[in-house]
């Protein structure tokens, strides 16, 4: 005959096992989700490429529009003369300007 605690002892080791496998699933799948390479910072690092690939694209459509203006200063003499107007105030010789104030009604 076997004893009552070897009977419980027996009875018990199926338990534990089962214990055991489930810490052991919570710890790999807590690494899993939040580890260095987990989801979540796989998600972020995503969000991050998304951000910088944005930033390049908008860097890239500056780029464009600045090589054009240094081509229309370099070749288009109208064009130079706008910006010296509209940046210096430059005037021609005897143009006259006329200047209005806004008034409030």
């Amino acid at each position: 005959m076997t004893s009552a605690p070897a009977a419980e002892s027996k009875k018990n080791l199926p338990q534990s096992r089962s214990f055991f496998l489930i810490a052991v699933a919570v710890i790999g799948l807590s690494f899993a989700l939040f580890g260095d390479k987990g989801a979540l910072r796989l998600h972020q690092v995503k969000q991050h490429k998304a951000q910088l690939l944005a930033h390049y694209q908008q860097l890239q459509q500056d780029n464009e529009r600045l090589r054009g203006e240094i081509e229309a200063l370099s070749h288009d003499e109208r064009y130079v003369e706008q910006v010296a107007r509209s940046t210096f105030n430059l005037v021609r010789d005897g143009e006259i300007i006329y200047q209005f104030s806004s008034s409030a009604r």
